[in-house]
C-alpha cells in the first residue's frame, strides 16, 4: 500500500460538472471580464462564511496585499507572526509597510494577545492573525476588542481555515477583512485563486477596482479610479472553485471524520503527543498535527518501512530568520520561544479527502508500531 503526500480526487460527476460549465464559458466567449462564473464563485463562498462582500482575486497573497493597500499601511508597521508561510509578511512588504514579527501561542498556533501587546509600536496600523493548520485562536474575540481599542485593523489570514469556526461563528467573522487561499493544496481549491471578504462596502468596492487595474466596468471600460493591478481570476478558475464550494460541507465532514479516527486510534505515548484544539474551536483540519521530539526519525521510518509519505510539516523555517530579510525592513525583538518549539516539534499526518478506511488503518497501525 502506498500513501502519497497528497491526493486530490475528482469523480466522474465532478469532471462532468467542470466540462459542462467550461463548455458554457467557451460558447459565451467570456473567459474573463463579463462572464457569470466569478460572481457565482464569490456568492457561493459568501454563503459558506456568512460574509457581506466577497471578492475573488488571483491568490491569497494578493488578497492580503489588496486589503493592506486598501487600508493604507505604507510607511506603517504591521504585526505578523513569524510562524507562518512567507507570503504573509511578503504582502506587507509589497504594500509598502514594515513587518513587526511576533511570537505565537503553543496552544493556538496563532499570535497571542500578549505577543501583540509586546510587539505593538506607535505606527502600527494592522495585525495579521494566521489561522495555522485550520485552527482559530480562542483569543480571537479579545484580540479584536484590543485592536478596536487601539484603532488598529485586524486582518484574518485564513488561507488554511476553510470550514473553521469559533463559538459557532465561521472563519472571517472576527477581522475587519479576511483573505482566503484556493491553492490546490487547500481544503477547497480552484487550482490557484483567493478571495477577500469584508463587511465594509466601501473597502469592497475599492478592492474590486484595485484587482482590475483600477477600472470599474459598471461605469466604463477605460477610466481608472484606483491604483491597482491585474489580480483577477479567469472564468475557468471560478468553475473549479464553484465545484468545491458546492461540495464544501461534504469535504469538511470527511476531513473531520479522518481527524476523529486519528484521535481515537493513535497511541499518544511518550513519543507523540496529541495537539489539543482549544475549546469552542472547530478546526478546518487543513493539517492534523501531532507533537514529537522525533519528527524526522518517525517520518523517515514510515516512508522506508511502510511506504507512507507524510505531508510537509507546518513551517520548518521561521519567517524572521529568512535570508531575504537582510534586504527588506523588518523588526524581530523576541526570542520566539513558542514558535521555535512548534517548528521543532510539529509533525503532520496525511489529511486529504479520498483516504480509504484501509489506508487510514494502515497509517494508524504503522505509526503506532513506529512509536
Amino acid at each position: 500500500m502506498n500513501i502519497p503526500v497528497y491526493r486530490l480526487p475528482y469523480n466522474e460527476e465532478d469532471i462532468k460538472f467542470v466540462q459542462t460549465h467550461i463548455e458554457n464559458i467557451l460558447k459565451t466567449g467570456y473567459l474573463t471580464d463579463g462572464g457569470e462564473y466569478v460572481k457565482r464563485f464569490e456568492d457561493a463562498w459568501k454563503d459558506i462564511v456568512k460574509a457581506k462582500n466577497s471578492i475573488a482575486v488571483s491568490n491569497c497573497t494578493t488578497a492580503l496585499e489588496l486589503i493592506l493597500r486598501c487600508i493604507g499601511v505604507k510607511n506603517s508597521s504591521v504585526i505578523v507572526p513569524t510562524y507562518t508561510f512567507y507570503a504573509t509578511p511578503l504582502s506587507v512588504h509589497n504594500s509598502g509597510g514594515r513587518v513587526l514579527y511576533a511570537d505565537i501561542s503553543k496552544e493556538t498556533l496563532s499570535l497571542s494577545l500578549e505577543s501583540i501587546k509586546k510587539s505593538i509600536k506607535w505606527d502600527t496600523k494592522a495585525v495579521i492573525i494566521v489561522h495555522v493548520g485550520g485552527v482559530i485562536s480562542d483569543e480571537i474575540e479579545a484580540i479584536r476588542e484590543y485592536c478596536d481599542g487601539r484603532n488598529i485593523y485586524l486582518i484574518e489570514d485564513a488561507a488554511c481555515a476553510h470550514g473553521a469556526s469559533f463559538n459557532g461563528k465561521p472563519v472571517g467573522s472576527f477581522g475587519h477583512a479576511t483573505a482566503y487561499s484556493f491553492h490546490h493544496s487547500k481544503v477547497l481549491t480552484s487550482g490557484e485563486g483567493g478571495i477577500v471578504t469584508t463587511e465594509n462596502d466601501e473597502w469592497a468596492n475599492k478592492i474590486r477596482r484595485m484587482r482590475a487595474i483600477g477600472l470599474d466596468r459598471t461605469i466604463n471600460n477605460w477610466e481608472v479610479f484606483e491604483i491597482g493591478n491585474n489580480y483577477k481570476i479567469p472564468e475557468t478558475t471560478a468553475v473549479m472553485g464553484l465545484l468545491h464550494c458546492n461540495k464544501a460541507q461534504d469535504i469538511f465532514n470527511e476531513r473531520r471524520k479522518i481527524a476523529k479516527f486519528y484521535d481515537e486510534n493513535l497511541n499518544f505515548s511518550g513519543k507523540i503527543k496529541k495537539y489539543n484544539i482549544p475549546d469552542n474551536v472547530v478546526s478546518g483540519y487543513y493539517k492534523y498535527v501531532v507533537l514529537t521530539k522525533h519528527k524526522q526519525e518517525i517520518k523517515d521510518s514510515l516512508k522506508e518501512r511502510f511506504n507512507i509519505n507524510l505531508p510537509p510539516n507546518i513551517y520548518d523555517y521561521l519567517c524572521h530568520e529568512q535570508n531575504i530579510n537582510k534586504e527588506i525592513r523588518h523588526l524581530a525583538d523576541s526570542d520566539f520561544e513558542n514558535a521555535r518549539y512548534m517548528m521543532e516539534h510539529n509533525l503532520c499526518l496525511p489529511m486529504y479527502i479520498g483516504l480509504t478506511d484501509k489506508e487510514l488503518q494502515h497509517i494508524v497501525d504503522s505509526i503506532n508500531e513506529v512509536v
